[in-house]
């Protein structure tokens, strides 16, 4: 059903919490809101602050007491239409939170899934969720790559949202994949100049903007979809475009925030800058712009 202009989409959010900082929900509630979401968070973790600062203090919650929350909100009779779930503590907990998921899909509920994997070289969850079988090196070993996991899951979207190839140092490639027929996809990339930075909490954002991003644009195009639809006129691929072109003007921003710091005490940059918080407040006004500034690439 087609929602009229002032109406809201409802959304449970189920990730980590920090009480300073913006990652996990705190990273995703407010650019959702802004985009007109009403967006239910449900804690996996509450953190005084993100890991990166060196040192934190809180706890994670055990699958019991995230069973207990969703019992809670089933027993008030909430209705959503979306899921986004990212980080979960531990194995226990992840088998709840799929269960959580396969109780709301089951209701037509969409369900948006970042892993939550790791960054930079580091794994944040158990070994034993890390499937590795594919290196991505170029862009043939990319599209290798999301074949495989094609195949293996044929979920109706997936997304890559950043990789760096051996040959290019300057550059960040995110990828789209879409089910046009059981068994048919339709794959493609967008190239994205790096920042040299490290930002916490900018996949959080990422995929709350694309669960936005991925719900507008299936309900503008997605009945339109069919084998002759021109990769750029996918609904993926108008929601990664966007998404890919707020997150690079919030990241933008926060670096030269951080770089004035330095400019201003006359202070030597280092080549890679360490950011703790994204400027998520400072950058509202690009939560609500329709920006599209990547060209859409076939492999």
């Amino acid at each position: 059903m087609t929602k009229g202009p002032h109406s809201t989409n409802k959304l449970l959010s189920i990730q980590s919490h920090v009480i300073h900082g913006y990652v996990g929900n705190r990273a995703a509630t407010f650019p959702l809101q802004m985009r007109g979401w009403d967006v239910d968070c449900l804690n996996t973790v509450q953190f005084s602050n993100h890991p990166a600062y060196g040192s934190f203090k809180g706890t994670k919650f055990g699958p019991e007491t995230l069973k207990e929350f969703y019992r809670g909100l089933k027993d008030i009779g909430i209705n959503y239409d979306a899921v986004l779930t990212g980080y979960v503590p531990s194995d226990e907990a992840l088998s709840v939170v799929f269960d959580m998921c396969k109780d709301l899909a089951s209701h037509g509920v969409k369900w948006i899934l970042d892993p939550v994997l790791g960054d930079n070289g580091k794994i944040y969850v158990s070994q034993g969720n890390v499937d590795l079988g594919v290196k991505v090196t170029d862009l043939e070993s990319f599209k290798n790559a999301i074949d495989t996991f094609n195949e293996l899951y044929n979920v109706e979207n997936l997304i890559v949202t950043s990789v760096q190839l051996s040959n290019d140092s300057t550059s960040l490639y995110s990828a789209g994949s879409t089910r046009i027929l059981q068994g048919v996809f339709k794959s493609f990339y967008f190239k994205v100049q790096t920042i040299p930075a490290q930002f916490s909490g900018s996949g959080d954002l990422f995929s709350g903007l694309l669960t936005s991003a991925i719900y507008k644009y299936n309900e503008k195009y997605g009945s339109s979809v069919n084998i002759n639809t021109q990769l750029e006129k996918l609904p993926l691929a108008y929601a990664l475009n966007e998404v890919l072109s707020i997150v690079e003007k919030v990241l933008t921003l926060t670096y030269e925030h951080e770089l004035n710091k330095y400019t201003s005490r006359s202070q030597p940059v280092p080549s890679c800058l360490k950011i703790n918080d994204l400027k998520l407040i400072q950058a509202r006004h690009y939560y609500t712009q329709e920006l599209r500034n990547f060209t859409v690439h076939s492999f």
